[in-house]
């Protein structure tokens, strides 16, 4: 590829006063399309400094100072960088975006991102986070050099040479990738896909900029109710298992029994099932345990529940709170997964469980003063994408009549008359009817289904088999998803989102097993995928929403297929009924043979 600059010596301007801004802007705004990209001394859009802000054409950077000129005031930049004419070009947008509205308060529009972009094209065989200096060898055919970044961290000196040349690459080398992605994109026909994605990032860089509040005094005393339980748990754990050792009548210093032995050791648990009660466990893992009909096995599963939630939710999650806005930012990365689903850290807060009553983590979210949260999602939409894509007359019928789909499924199974009592008088019935329908979508298989439910593998595959017996569009829709991925080598969403598979060879001993678990992901992606095409339209449409309405607040959180709004109290029950319209027209762009539901609430907590 030709490039328009020179990699050893770029060619940019570097920009502190009024006049060069001016000069620098008569050749920006002739543009159609620009690249953008910001330095600054950390990662924290509302902690650390931003350095430089640089423009370029495919040609010149223009590297503006802030610490020089006071960007927002520049009515002529901030027209530029909010044109939506006008193509940015990024690498990892949402940080530029954030950087930009959060010290300059002016908010950038559309935006191409080829990090994003690479990761739609190699959904499922590359990186999820494809680096500048990758993308730059791949497009650009040269090595870019990344010394130079760390040089900004804490810096307040000058902006040397060296600085300023590494900073105008980093906007030159988008012209070639961009060059190189857009053919790509539009031979595979992902083009709407991409620019979903590139909508998405803005509502998502309003998102975490925005945060999210929460109450920490209660959070410790979950963590330290939930403390109380697991060390009662574990008392008693060995107080059941002391016959068995011949220190179990020992006492420490003070008169306490010591414990028998170390609940957290793999080899001492092992000794214990195995050789102290002969139940012939080959590990102590979650599967395993719950297979094992033995009150020593029930009472270990129990303490490892309560101690995986205090490891998981304990007080690093509280470290990660802003010292200066006093909430949480967390990292939500849109193309988390192959599927093109969310997925979130710095917290993760996508790991949060549904409230019960001993880990009420979900009530310690809340708003600010004279705020209200809407937590809105959607009624089994992943089951009813799958009956629109499978065309299941049974399962289509069940939801226009909206039945309570998990009892209808199982009175099919199980030839039981349909009624609104099902799920009270064949609990169990409709937990293996409801297990078999999520599963099937996660391509789990008749060994999964019975460790899930507790019975044999046999009669889970009978299990599966009345399913497919009850809709049996369902398995052939099921059954073409991976064969057409197996030939061609990909899966694809209605709205055309990729996922490509890499593929064994033949002579590979675990051949059958890796194409196995292709199979399982194809069956899977076209459902997750297009629930995840839905979520990112529904933020979309949201977003435009609260600007068009003037509503004074704004989207906090995003997980799996829920959307948590914090909205001024006044306004809230208003916009409630907007989120569930909204998120419906979002749902129904794709499903449209059964209805699409989404209801709202409003709480002082995060609750549905």
């Amino acid at each position: 590829m030709d490039l328009k600059f020179d990699p050893n010596n770029p060619r940019f301007e570097y920009i502190t006063d009024i006049e060069g801004a001016n000069k620098a802007l008569d050749v920006l705004e002739k543009a159609s399309i620009i690249g953008v990209d910001v330095e600054g001394t950390g990662l924290d859009p509302h902690l650390e400094k931003l350095l430089l802000v640089q423009i370029g054409t495919e040609d010149t950077s223009y590297l503006f100072d802030p610490r020089a000129l006071d960007l927002g005031k520049l009515e002529r930049l901030k027209n530029l960088l909010e044109n939506p004419k006008i193509i940015k070009l990024t690498h990892n947008g949402k940080f530029d975006y954030k950087f930009i509205k959060v010290q300059t308060g002016i908010s950038m529009t559309n935006i191409y991102d080829t990090m994003l972009t690479e990761a739609i094209l190699t959904a499922g065989v590359g990186r999820r986070l494809h680096s500048l200096q990758v993308l730059t060898q791949d497009y650009a055919q040269f090595v870019l050099k990344k010394d130079t970044r760390e040089s900004f961290q804490s810096y307040t000196g000058p902006i040397t040479d060296e600085q300023k040349s590494y900073s105008a690459l980093d906007t030159l080398v988008l012209f070639p990738i961009f060059e190189g992605q857009t053919p790509k994109l539009k031979k595979e026909g992902m083009v709407n896909v991409a620019k979903l994605e590139f909508a998405s990032t803005l509502v998502v860089g309003d998102m975490e900029i925005r945060g999210v509040h929460i109450d920490s005094d209660k959070w410790k005393q979950i963590l330290k109710d939930l403390a109380k339980k697991r060390d009662e748990i574990a008392k008693n754990f060995q107080e059941m298992i002391r016959t068995y050792y011949r220190n179990g009548n020992q006492t420490d210093l003070f008169g306490a029994p010591v414990d028998a032995i170390n609940m957290n050791s793999t080899t001492q648990l092992l000794d214990l099932f195995n050789n102290k009660l002969a139940l012939d466990m080959p590990s102590t893992g979650a599967e395993i345990l719950k297979t094992v009909n033995h009150p020593v096995a029930q009472v270990l599963a129990e303490y490892r529940g309560y101690e995986k939630l205090i490891s998981a939710f304990g007080e690093t999650l509280l470290a990660q709170v802003n010292r200066k806005t006093g909430r949480l930012h967390p990292d939500f990365m849109q193309m988390g997964t192959a599927t093109g689903r969310f997925s979130c850290k710095d917290p993760n807060l996508q790991q949060i469980p549904r409230n019960s009553e001993e880990a009420p983590f979900r009530t310690c979210f809340t708003p600010e003063p004279g705020y209200k949260l809407v937590t809105a999602d959607y009624s089994s939409i992943e089951m009813r994408i799958l009956a629109d894509l499978s065309g299941d007359e049974k399962m289509i019928d069940a939801f226009l009549n909206d039945l309570d789909m998990h009892s209808y499924t199982a009175a099919l199974m199980f030839n039981k008359e349909y009624n609104k009592d099902f799920k009270k008088q064949y609990p169990d019935l409709r937990q293996a009817a409801k297990s078999i329908g999520f599963g099937l979508m996660y391509g789990m298989g008749p060994v999964g289904l019975a460790a899930q439910l507790k019975i044999e593998p046999k009669l889970a595959e009978e299990y599966m088999n009345l399913f497919f017996k009850s809709y049996p569009s369902v398995k052939g829709f099921l059954d073409r998803l991976s064969k057409d991925a197996v030939r061609n080598g990909w899966s694809s969403t209605p709205s055309g989102r990729k996922r490509w598979y890499t593929f064994p060879e033949k002579t590979d001993p675990e051949y059958r097993k890796k194409i196995s678990s292709i199979e399982r992901q194809a069956k899977n992606h076209p459902i997750q995928g297009t629930n995840a095409d839905a979520m990112k339209y529904a933020l979309v449409f949201l977003n435009e929403r609260l600007r068009k309405e003037n509503v004074d607040g704004s989207i906090v959180l995003t997980v799996h297929d829920e959307i948590v709004s914090e909205i001024r109290a006044d306004q809230a029950e208003d916009w409630a009924k907007i989120q569930s319209e909204e998120m419906v027209r979002a749902g129904a762009l794709f499903v449209k043979k059964v209805p699409v539901i989404s209801e709202a609430f409003v709480s002082d907590v995060w609750e549905h």
